[in-house]
């Protein structure tokens, strides 16, 4: 937990003990009757200390100044920060596509002065659709404001027709609040991002949006990002929430804290649903700041108190009750429960609006029928643990195997966690711990690991073995088909229980595919089939002891008799040469502004091309041109290089490098990447000086 310490020319403004939440302070102005240490048309000196030698979690939860620093310059008479509420209402039925529905925009507004005389505002609204048309207006009543005083406007802006905001078709609009004084002037303008949607948690359908019951399919995460820690370039929060929605996510937790406000920007515009998390209970200031700053997202459709012992006090349920009446009052047109991840909370006499299950898989039935009228959902599930390209557990080298068949005791499998919620009409859908693998709590280990193994992807953004079943399960609609483990074995590498190796000196290689077709099929590289497996839902299929021999291992998989998808992994020659790439198309294009990075992609690959699955080579960084490496990273939990370190370890064939543009130089950023004994790659990035919204 940080607590900042903020000066102005040697005169403290203030202290803020959370490392979560925003805070500011006016310097008032060079008329006002505000007494600031502000030097106007002067130089002046801000000073901020930043103390994070008190963590307040079991995770790393970083420190320092790591994100976004704000000045906002206004007139006398301004809105301020989070001083626009806009809830959209939908009015209207409901389009048969469930796309559209007639709303209506009920909008207030907070104003505050500094001048030191009375003045007469008047507000309008506008709301824009993407493409800049006004597909509806309104005015607001004239009042006057006293000197240094405080008033509140409103209006209701009705809309015929709109397009209804959804996981799917994340339909966005602009409310624009203009004010004015009693001669037109404007004074003011604040633009708000809404979306247009209407959506219940029942007790029995579960989550309801836009009159469709969806399965909410979630992964909790931490901040932090791999060779960055927790300051994450917005561009980042992006590329994060599409990782996800790759394998079919369609909801992001913040756990356990107030998220940065990028991440939410960017899950309004992906469509990806907000479980929105208050950092401990009993904390009013904090709950009321997250509330203010969040409400007008539509991403986001839960409020919750708190996170395990995080919730505990000296009243746990009192201090529940208090905070969840600020939601209830500062966001009264919502539509969002407030729930919690805390069994202790639940049951027939909850302070919550949703149940929030912690876990405990086999008590769902029990905990419906104990309050069957009230919502559930699972708010933390599974927890199992793996690494990219690991296929036995090895407590020394730190690594977890790849098959999903490791569990904390509090957790589940995959498989087993979810076909729990999937079976049940009445769970709303539930949060995977995690999504991306993070620093802290490397669970089942300790030292040499220095983050966790739960992610399905793994620090540097690379998808390990289980995002898979993931991608199976989650994206019904598309064929998937993932056979693993990888085909590069020799005597040294095969360890039990994965391999094992016969009276006859053969290795015998336990086999796995995940897939959402009826039946899969495995061919040896002789052609010989092992037979077809039937798929159960929400599972694998498995071939015991597979012989080994080099070549090419293919699956086949098929539905109603017909193939459907075919993955062959092949046995790879020796590394030759590394290839270096933009990774996921995060920076192309790229702006000259510090809010960018690009993700560079190092693959360690054999003469054909292929990526070695076995290679870990030391990879160098060379930088030129206008821009720098301010990280990198591997996906290995052990790895013990520096984040910001330019030469690293190949992990399992695998790179990660982040560049930051130099703000305001255009031009072209080469990076050459080399590694003993290979061919060296070179890549290179254009940098346009079209760097959009300006952000001190």
């Amino acid at each position: 937990m940080g607590v900042t310490q903020v000066w102005l020319n040697g005169e403290l403004l203030g202290v803020h003990a959370s490392g979560y939440t925003p805070h500011e302070y006016s310097l008032g102005n060079s008329s006002s009757s505000f007494t600031s240490p502000a030097v106007w048309g002067g130089t002046n000196q801000l000073a901020v200390k930043i103390d994070a030698t008190t963590p307040d979690g079991w995770w790393y939860d970083g420190g320092g100044l790591y994100r976004d620093v704000v000045l906002t310059v206004t007139r006398d008479i301004y809105i301020p920060t989070y001083g626009v509420y806009a809830p959209a209402i939908v009015t209207g039925p409901i389009s048969p596509d469930h796309a559209a529905a007639d709303a209506q925009v009920q909008v207030s507004v907070r104003v505050e002065s500094a001048a030191r005389q009375s003045v007469q505002v008047q507000g309008s609204v506008q709301v824009l659709s993407s493409d800049g048309l006004i597909v509806g207006e309104g005015g607001m009543e004239a009042l006057e404001i006293p000197a240094g005083g405080a008033l509140s406007l409103s209006t209701n802006v009705s809309l015929l027709g709109v397009g209804l905001w959804s996981v799917g078709s994340p339909i966005l609009y602009t409310v624009r609040v203009g004010l004015h004084d009693g001669d037109g002037d404007r004074l003011d303008v604040v633009d708000t991002v809404i979306g247009i949607r209407q959506f219940s948690f029942d007790p029995d359908q579960g989550f309801v949006l836009n009159g469709i019951p969806t399965k909410i399919l979630g992964a909790a995460n931490h901040q932090d990002f791999g060779g960055l820690g927790v300051a994450v370039p917005r561009e980042l929060q992006r590329h994060r929430i599409q990782k996800l929605k790759d394998f079919g996510a369609n909801g992001w937790r913040t756990a356990h804290n107030p998220p940065d406000p990028a991440l939410l920007d960017a899950a309004d515009q992906l469509g990806l649903l907000v479980w929105d998390e208050n950092h401990r209970n009993g904390q009013d200031i904090e709950m009321e700041t997250l509330i203010l700053r969040d409400r007008n997202h539509p991403c986001v459709v839960i409020w919750s108190l708190c996170n395990e012992v995080l919730c505990n006090t000296n009243d746990t349920v009192t201090d529940a009750k208090r905070l969840k009446a600020i939601p209830k009052q500062l966001d009264p047109l919502g539509q969002r429960p407030v729930s919690a991840n805390n069994n202790g909370l639940n049951g027939n006499d909850t302070v919550l609006d949703l149940q929030g299950f912690d876990y405990a898989t086999s008590s769902y039935d029990s905990w419906h029928s104990r309050a069957p009228s009230i919502a559930a959902i699972s708010s933390e599930t599974s927890s199992a643990v793996s690494d990219r390209g690991e296929y036995d557990n090895n407590a020394t080298a730190g690594h977890v195997s790849g098959y999903d068949t490791n569990a904390p005791a509090w957790g589940q499998t995959a498989e087993v966690a979810w076909k729990a919620i999937m079976d049940r009409s009445f769970m709303s859908g539930g949060f995977t711990w995690t999504g991306w693998d993070y620093k802290g709590e490397p669970t089942p280990y300790a030292y040499p690991d220095i983050n966790s193994h739960f992610g399905i992807l793994d620090i540097a953004g690379f998808e390990k073995d289980r995002a898979h079943w993931y991608r199976a399960w989650w994206i019904r609609s598309s064929p998937e088909l993932h056979v693993l483990p990888h085909w590069n074995w020799t005597p040294d590498t095969c360890v039990a229980p994965a391999c094992t190796i016969d009276e006859h000196n053969t290795m015998l290689i336990d086999v796995w595919a995940f897939s959402n077709a009826d039946h899969v099929e495995l061919l040896l590289p002789n052609g010989s089939s092992l037979g077809s497996q039937i798929m159960q839902n929400y599972s694998h299929t498995e071939w015991k002891a597979v012989p080994f021999s080099p070549g090419n291992l293919t699956a086949i998989a098929t539905t109603a008799g017909k193939v459907v998808a075919v993955q062959t992994v092949t046995t790879t020659g020796p590394a030759a040469s590394l290839r270096a790439s933009v990774k996921d198309g995060v920076g192309t294009p790229l702006a000259a502004t510090e809010r960018e990075v690009a993700l560079i992609q190092v693959e360690i690959v054999d003469a054909a091309g292929s990526v070695v699955p076995t290679a870990s080579n030391r990879v160098s960084f060379a930088v030129s041109g206008p821009g720098s490496l301010i990280g990198t990273a591997n996906g290995d939990p052990a790895s013990l290089t520096p984040d910001k370190s330019a030469t690293r370890e190949g992990f399992h064939g695998r790179v990660l490098g982040v560049l930051l543009p130099t703000a305001g130089a255009g031009g072209v950023i080469e990076v050459v990447v080399t590694a003993e004994g290979l061919a060296s790659s070179t890549i290179r990035i254009p940098v346009s000086l079209d760097c959009g919204e300006l952000m001190l």
